[in-house]
């Protein structure tokens, strides 16, 4: 079922792996950034009939007042249904906070049920696809820690609105490892968080199952304690 997505992310954040141009087997002189993930996103969204309605390269909101950015985002994100947000290592600037950030804005609108000309926009199922750091690693959001397969999610690293809303389900499904820290406490299931996480190398192959399965964690969104604002 095609959805209409909207995507989060840091634009300037170069500390992501090297992407390669469309159809060469070279490495481009210009250096990779987020932006060229969403660029990579949004072919493999129109290949899966899928609709785009985030920010277009050639259209950057830079320039524009604060007042005007809200309003051009308002209108993106409002009539998605689904949005990714993309996790990259320096997507958080710790000179700022978080309230003079757009990420956390644009997470905490697609949150919230809103209404404009008589329709309204119900909470927009969520992922977190992490993208790896320049040496093709995701050790600093995700952790395999032990031969059980477990692994720990590094959600203080990130905006505080992405990191209450996963492993925020209600009645969560756990089980006991003894090789896991925090009490050995493990999260298990594909409901674990509305803002569900995984790894750009694992969604990108399966990138309908993981958007599909946003879509159904949104469908039961009274099942999760959802924050709104950071």
């Amino acid at each position: 079922m095609p959805r209409s997505i909207f995507v989060s992310y840091k634009y300037g954040d170069a500390d992501v792996r090297t992407l390669r141009p469309p159809g060469s087997g070279l490495i481009s002189l210009v250096p990779t950034t987020a932006r060229h993930y969403v660029d990579e996103l949004a072919a493999h969204l129109d290949v899966n009939d899928h609709i785009y309605k985030g920010e277009n390269d050639n259209e950057s909101l830079a320039g524009f007042k604060n007042e005007t950015i809200e309003s051009k985002l308002r209108d993106k994100i409002f009539g998605t249904s689904i949005t990714i947000v993309l996790i990259s290592k320096n997507m958080k600037d710790q000179l700022l906070s978080e309230a003079d950030q757009w990420i956390p804005w644009e997470i905490s609108y697609s949150l919230k049920e809103m209404t404009k000309g008589g329709r309204t926009s119900r909470t927009n199922g969520m992922l977190a696809v992490v993208l790896p750091d320049r040496n093709g690693s995701y050790a600093y959001f995700v952790n395999p820690i032990c031969p059980n397969g477990c692994v720990t999610w590094q959600t203080g690293s990130t905006f505080n609105i992405i990191a209450k809303n996963m492993f925020n389900r209600k009645r969560p499904n756990t089980f006991h490892c003894s090789n896991h820290p925090n009490s050995g406490i493990v999260h298990s299931g594909n409901d674990h968080s509305y803002i569900y996480p995984v790894k750009w190398d694992e969604f990108i192959p399966s990138l309908n199952w993981y958007i599909n399965l946003a879509a159904q964690i949104s469908q039961n969104v009274d099942d999760y304690e959802i924050v709104k604002t950071s």
